[in-house]
């Protein structure tokens, strides 16, 4: 799993982890993931293909809404 470091950005690139700022310099955390249509997948950073769980886009934006 190739990730970039978030560096303060509010969006996700297209077919790129990323993690977030607070978990840089860590290895065992989270990351996520824009996938085509708009849904986004978050991975584990020690295991990326063990377990994957997506949201649609609406999701979410609801997500990020509530823990913010």
């Amino acid at each position: 799993m190739k990730i970039v470091e978030t560096k303060g950005r509010r969006s996700l690139t297209l077919g790129v982890w990323h993690k977030p700022e607070p978990s840089q310099g860590a290895s065992n955390c989270t990351a996520a993931k824009l996938v085509q249509g708009g849904s986004v997948v978050m991975g584990d950073t020690q295991n990326p293909t063990l377990a994957q769980l997506g949201f649609t886009g609406g999701e979410w934006a609801a997500l990020v809404k509530t823990a913010a």
